[in-house]
């Protein structure tokens, strides 16, 4: 959970980065979109931590930020939406929630998502997925479901985000792991 946690953390802070983009309306219909309503519903319980960041906020903050980082406004600037939920709570059944993610994780395997990271350890239970462009040069959308005892945290990153925008962030947050990243052509 720890390299999950490094690779997390960041994620996060990044949904709090603005982001420079046209409204698109149609986010749902973009390849790197994933609708988490199934999970949530099985949490039963509001997020302890919510976050939906769009374009129109997105665009404001990333003109406030460019002058101080401009690698990482050019990065953020590719993203269409971040969506980050945390569910807390002893009562959320993780056998469920596991199964549940299990079953997403098939339909994000037929759907030509590309998975990154599994991690079935005790009751913790991890699954990252990139969708790739055909080429496999851009990430169009990054999934990350995570259940463990009392909690549970969903992320979508929505985009158009390049292997070189990959080693820009790791760079920009001291992650080796993904400084020297590349995706293999399928």
């Amino acid at each position: 959970m720890r390299v999950l946690k490094r690779l997390f953390v960041p994620l996060i802070f990044l949904s709090v980065i603005p982001v420079v983009l046209a409204a698109d309306n149609n986010v749902e219909n973009h390849p790197g979109f994933v609708d988490f309503s199934t999970l949530t519903a099985i949490a039963a319980t509001e997020p302890s931590v919510e976050i939906s960041l769009k374009a129109p906020l997105l665009n404001m903050i990333t003109n406030l930020i460019r002058n101080e980082d401009e690698e990482a406004a050019d990065f953020i600037s590719k993203l269409l939406r971040v969506t980050v939920n945390v569910f807390k709570s002893d009562a959320i059944d993780v056998d469920e929630i596991a199964a549940s993610m299990s079953t997403m994780a098939d339909e994000l395997d037929a759907e030509g998502w590309e998975r990154v990271v599994r991690v079935r350890e005790d009751s913790d239970h991890v699954d990252i997925y990139f969708k790739l462009a055909e080429a496999a040069d851009v990430i169009h959308g990054i999934a990350i479901m995570v259940a463990g005892s009392g909690e549970t945290v969903l992320v979508n990153i929505v985009g158009d985000i390049s292997t070189d925008d990959i080693s820009a962030l790791g760079r920009r947050f001291e992650l080796d792991e993904l400084i020297d990243i590349e995706i293999a052509d399928n």
